[in-house]
């Protein structure tokens, strides 16, 4: 990636949160946000286990999780990270995972200064305006550091048709439960062979799939954050079939729908 598209960036800063567990876990239930996430392990040993694939981790080891990444953790006891959600978009507008990322595990050099940084964040987070506004500063001081002295992940760009526009808009919404082509074909003013090959060069994927992975986030956000039965909330999405939907959800997670809310952090 060109480093002057940086330069000049826009920054949002979603939040800081400090994490810290007294007792030693057993595999935690899987995470999957939509932000850049940045895990600073400060205390303990453990493995993080991101797309399936297991990274061991102590203290002074960072974790960089792009969007609509699946992870979870399986921790020693007096565990602590200092975790930062963000997003950064590039000056030509493009958001910063779409042509680079973080490496997915990285130990900087320069932990100890990072680690004093991360501490007066928690301490301006516990005070009222204007020190708490500094976290925000703080967090994208930290990021820009991280980003000029690691060897960024180069990400092929996409340039995505505009005729798939409005067809990614409609797949996107929570709402939308049952995937017809030809519905989706015609948004995009394509016929049904046209657009499956037009979305396979832009995403690298057919537009079921793309469709399936949106329920999907959507799902396991629902399952984290409503107390309704999981069969209620797999109905809002069109799959009134416990035992499909236990399958199809098994195949998307890697564990039962049930599996994936007892499992904690």
């Amino acid at each position: 990636m060109n480093l002057e598209l940086l330069c000049r960036h826009i920054f949002q800063f979603i939040s800081f949160c400090p994490v810290f567990h007294a007792d030693a876990s057993g595999v935690g239930r899987i995470q999957i946000n939509d932000d850049c996430h940045l895990l600073h392990f400060t205390r303990g040993t453990g493995t993080i286990f991101i797309e399936n694939k297991k990274y061991p981790f102590k203290q002074g080891i960072v974790a960089a999780i792009p969007p609509f990444v699946p992870f979870y953790f399986k921790h020693s006891a007096k565990f602590e990270m200092l975790n930062i959600h963000y997003r950064i978009w590039l000056a030509n507008g493009d958001p910063l995972e779409e042509r680079a990322s973080l490496p997915l595990i990285f130990k900087p050099d320069y932990f100890v200064r990072i680690l004093d940084i991360l501490r007066n964040m928690e301490d301006n987070l516990k005070n009222k305006l204007p020190d708490s506004l500094l976290v925000s500063a703080q967090a994208h001081e930290l990021i820009i550091r991280h980003l000029i002295s690691n060897e960024l992940i180069a990400q092929e760009h996409k340039i995505i048709d505009a005729r798939l526009t409005n067809a990614c808009r409609k797949m996107s919404l929570p709402d939308y439960k049952i995937f017809k082509a030809g519905e989706i074909a015609s948004l995009c003013g394509l016929s049904v062979s046209q657009m499956n090959r037009l979305f396979r060069k832009c995403f690298r994927m057919a537009p079921h799939k793309f469709w399936e992975k949106k329920r999907f986030v959507e799902l396991c956000h629902q399952l984290r954050s409503r107390d309704l039965p999981a069969s209620k909330i797999a109905a809002r999405f069109g799959m009134e079939d416990s035992a499909y939907f236990s399958r199809w959800f098994k195949k998307m997670a890697g564990c039962a729908p049930s599996e994936f809310r007892q499992r904690g952090v």
